[in-house]
């Protein structure tokens, strides 16, 4: 009896690097989400960004993205950001949070202190976060706003990473689990 045809979609081959003969893999969400959140943190250095562009993304309305935040983001969201299955104005409107908040909080972005133990060293309220917990999409740039304002005033360095993470997995499974993960992190570290 003869071995049924097998096509190449049957048995697919993952691309190679012709270079190292080894196959390559596609990067996991997770992945590109903190090397963009890295880049993103290098092209709003104060020591290397416009002022002007740093002072309009402190401002901005995530709703309607200046161009500052296009001139700054557009190549390092297409280089890393492969949309994420989001659709191109959500992905911006959310990265226009994760940016304006980053331009806020310039020199408190090099901490690896995670964000839950951080607003919790910082004394944020447990009402306030709640809110940040609960929020929804259209109500996080107002509260991410307020607890990165709250976490500079009191000079608390945090991991961009997680507040990244934050907004832009917000209504998803993979946000709740975020969200439990800042939580677990902040009454760990909360009343000490």
């Amino acid at each position: 009896m003869n071995a049924p045809n097998k096509s190449v979609a049957d048995n697919p081959v993952p691309p190679v690097d012709q270079a190292s003969a080894t196959p390559v893999t596609k990067p996991k969400p997770k992945e590109l989400r903190d090397k963009t959140v890295a880049a993103l943190r290098i092209a709003l250095d104060p020591k290397s960004a416009d002022a002007g562009v740093i002072a309009a993304l402190r401002r901005c309305d995530p709703e309607s993205p200046p161009p500052a935040f296009y001139r700054v983001a557009t190549g390092i969201l297409d280089k890393y950001d492969d949309n994420l299955g989001t659709n191109r104005d959500d992905r911006d409107t959310r990265w226009t949070i994760v940016a304006s908040a980053f331009a806020r909080a310039q020199g408190f972005l090099d901490g690896f202190v995670p964000f839950g133990q951080a607003l919790a060293q910082a004394n944020v309220a447990e009402m306030r976060f709640l809110r940040l917990m609960e929020a929804s999409t259209f109500q996080l740039p107002h509260v991410v706003r307020s607890v990165v304002h709250q976490l500079t005033q009191k000079g608390q360095p945090f991991d961009p990473r997680e507040l990244a993470d934050l907004v832009l997995t917000a209504d998803t499974e993979e946000g709740r689990m975020v969200r439990r993960r800042i939580a677990r992190s902040y009454y760990r570290h909360a009343d000490k």
